[in-house]
């Protein structure tokens, strides 16, 4: 990876960190970022505002949205096409049911199931710099989360790092190509070797990264989603 991938955003920037943890898939999720992905932000000087388990609900989070130095808001949650939802499945962002404020000038990361579809591009519309997210269901297997999780979160971190959303992007697809190459590679070893149980979890795992990668809608993919361009400053 190029140096730019390393560099610190110096800045007293809030990311507001939204984690359901009520069911199988969201406790993983919360979990894996809780340990891998916050520490990361604050050391890169980013100071976090979170609206998790039963503070993420529409009202904490459209109060903390507003905020004008939250400049990055990263969501772990359920989803549809046009809306992303929190505890219990409640909905926070919904088409026609938020404020420009909440999204104005603010670059948005969504780890949901088809958000990318209508909502990405309303954010968009309204005032969101760039939209992260996938426009059909985000796979998970739940024996091996960390593996799904981490791609995801490259997101994150590279902006965190200082890199536009097109560079995010191709930092990102690198990340879930040299897991999905590491599971392809474990497949055919298995196959090789008999072991059909092995190969079976390998293949699974590798051809569901795909989809996902696949189905990662971002600036760099259509303009619908922002600009190429926007980064953390």
């Amino acid at each position: 990876m190029s140096e730019i991938h390393h560099q610190t955003v110096e800045m007293g920037s809030v990311v507001l960190a939204i984690d359901s943890n009520y069911d199988e898939i969201t406790v993983a999720a919360f979990h894996y970022r809780q340990i891998h992905l916050y520490p990361y932000l604050r050391e890169k000087g980013f100071n976090i505002e979170r609206c998790q388990g039963k503070l993420a609900r529409r009202h904490y989070v459209a109060s903390a949205a507003r905020k004008q130095n939250v400049k990055y808001i990263t969501g772990v949650g359920h989803g549809s096409e046009d809306t992303f939802t929190g505890d219990q499945g409640t909905p926070i962002f919904r088409i026609g049911n938020y404020d420009r404020e909440e999204s104005d000038g603010k670059i948005i990361h969504f780890l949901s199931c088809k958000t990318a579809l209508e909502l990405g591009f309303d954010l968009v519309q309204h005032g969101c710099r760039a939209f992260f997210g996938y426009d059909v269901d985000f796979t998970v297997i739940l024996e091996t989360p960390d593996i799904f999780f981490e791609c995801d979160s490259e997101i994150d971190r590279a902006f965190a790092d200082a890199n536009n959303a097109e560079e995010v992007y191709n930092y990102t697809k690198q990340i879930y190509e040299n897991r999905i190459k590491e599971y392809s590679d474990k497949w055919i070893e298995a196959l090789q070797s008999d072991n059909e149980r092995e190969a079976q979890e390998s293949e699974y795992i590798w051809k569901w990264l795909e989809v996902n990668l696949n189905h990662l809608c971002c600036p760099s993919i259509n303009e619908r989603w922002g600009d190429s361009q926007a980064k953390l400053e």
